[in-house]
């Protein structure tokens, strides 16, 4: 028990550090902090989804439950440059020459982000629900483990993509795209079958995809995988979202592949 005491305190020890790395750039602070709420609030305010449709369910709603994703792309791009940024002032350096575990590391890392995405998609969650009119979820386990699986791929993503990033500024420029390809490439505000069909294929294997669709399952209690999306049970919806999974877990697998390949603890430029 002492052991694990001593771990937990070391880990959140550094996820105070990232919140210092992250509050020093204050560029930075503002994007991860400030601009996915803003996205969120801004695109399902007013009536911007002109009284559109998706299966039965108001645009504006099905796109409010999908934005509450739009925290884990911005977890990837506090991971990532917060990664950089220590990498490249020889934090790493210092901290890999004392007693800190380097599983210590990597979860600090990890907790930071999450806790930001935590509170980021409880306040957009309040919003869609409160403001846009989204019911409450019905499935909240399923809700849950979403987040839980979308904070473990891009958490795993930014630290397998680290090693290829030489600085702080290439950072913000890979984190944009990523971006780019989460929000118009996952369903995250649009539906899939408004691509044309090789578009949905890719779409549907990109890493935020099963993420956002777990979530608007768990929401709306139907299988946006599916044509028409039916209305699904409790247990059906996590049957639903198991070929999802599957996407998700490899992703995470690739990712920690690259984290063997790639990571690098000292300066890319030493």
């Amino acid at each position: 028990m002492n052991g694990f005491a001593s771990w937990a305190s070391m880990v959140w020890a550094q996820a105070r550090l990232n919140q210092t790395v992250l509050l020093r750039q204050r560029g930075l602070a503002f994007s991860v902090l400030l601009l996915p709420l803003f996205m969120a609030f801004a695109y399902t305010s007013g009536d911007a989804q002109g009284g559109a449709t998706v299966s039965g369910v108001p645009m504006t709603v099905f796109a409010a439950v999908g934005a509450i994703a739009v925290v884990f792309p911005f977890s990837y791009m506090t991971i990532t440059t917060g990664i950089v940024v220590r990498r490249e002032e020889r934090v790493y350096k210092r901290l890999r020459g004392s007693a800190l575990p380097t599983s210590a590391i990597f979860a600090g890392d990890i907790l930071h982000a999450t806790l930001v995405g935590a509170v980021q998609g409880g306040v957009i969650l309040a919003y869609v629900i409160a403001v846009v009119g989204a019911p409450v979820p019905r499935n909240i386990p399923l809700m849950l483990l979403a987040f839980v699986l979308g904070a473990a791929v891009f958490a795993a993503l930014a630290i397998g993509t680290s090693g290829l990033i030489a600085n702080y500024e290439v950072a913000q420029l890979v984190a944009l795209p990523v971006l780019l390809v989460c929000m118009f490439g996952s369903g995250m505000m649009l539906p899939l079958s408004e691509l044309p069909e090789w578009g949905q294929r890719v779409a549907e294997r990109l890493p935020l995809t099963p993420v956002v669709t777990m979530m608007r399952t768990a929401f709306l209690g139907r299988d946006f995988g599916r044509d028409g999306a039916p209305e699904v049970g409790f247990l059906e919806a996590f049957q639903s979202s198991a070929a999802g999974l599957g996407v998700a877990l490899l992703w995470i697998g690739v990712s920690l592949w690259c984290t063997r390949r790639y990571f690098r603890w000292d300066p890319r430029r030493a």
